[in-house]
């Protein structure tokens, strides 16, 4: 419950997120892939890389939402 609250304003995303381990394994990936780190550990843009995923999440749970700007391949890539 703690992505960007205006963004998923009135969605009920817990149980589209947590409903299946491939939907959870994406906001991991998302989040790892936009969050930038700096070489003394300290995180850069911890409020992008949530607002990237709230968009994901939205997009799921609102199929006519659109993604700006849309999710590069580098930004949805699973790393395993």
């Amino acid at each position: 419950g703690t992505l960007d609250l205006d963004l998923l304003d009135g969605f009920d995303y817990r149980s589209t997120v947590f409903h299946s381990g491939s939907s959870l394994e994406q906001v991991f990936a998302i989040y790892s892939n936009v969050l930038q780190i700096d070489a003394d550990g300290m995180v850069l843009n911890d409020g992008e890389a949530q607002y990237r995923v709230a968009q994901w999440v939205r997009v799921c749970c609102d199929p006519s939402y659109r993604v700006e700007p849309p999710f590069e391949d580098w930004e949805t890539e699973l790393h395993l």
